[in-house]
């Protein structure tokens, strides 16, 4: 009998989620945007009324340096955002949601809700909340290991 990896069941359940909140409209038709990109959107819709930075982005997607990078450099490229300097600090520039991404924030909100919704169905609050616990026990083991 074979033994189940955690790490590949992962990868499959990461692949089977991105690809059930890229079936939106407005992500169905934008041909540029990725998984990533609509993690990153989410991030940032729901910090709209703070300033944010690369440095959040890196710290909220666990991603290195170079990589927030190019995934913005992609997003701006694709109309998502615009990097704006900020007064207070010539080195920073906080990134700002244009309004092509705010006609996708509608239509991600919802399909997230309907997914989340699914992915929950048939298990209680509890059950839940022992599932992040696992998840959380796995990153913290995961983080040691960097």
């Amino acid at each position: 009998m074979d033994k189940r990896h955690i790490g590949y069941v992962v990868k499959l359940l990461n692949k089977r989620l991105d690809q059930t909140l890229s079936n939106i409209p407005a992500i169905r038709e934008n041909d540029t945007l990725t998984g990533i990109q609509t993690w990153a959107l989410n991030f940032l819709f729901r910090n709209d009324t703070c300033d944010v930075f690369q440095k959040d982005v890196e710290a909220e997607l666990r991603i290195r340096r170079s990589t927030a990078t190019e995934l913005l450099k992609a997003m701006e490229r694709g109309g998502l955002i615009r990097r704006i300097p900020v007064d207070y600090d010539a080195r920073l520039k906080k990134i700002v949601l244009t309004d092509y991404a705010m006609e996708i924030r509608k239509q991600l909100g919802e399909q997230i809700e309907r997914t989340e919704k699914k992915m929950t169905e048939g298990f209680t609050q509890e059950e839940v909340e022992q599932f992040f616990s696992y998840i959380d026990r796995i990153s913290n083991n995961l983080e040691k290991c960097l």
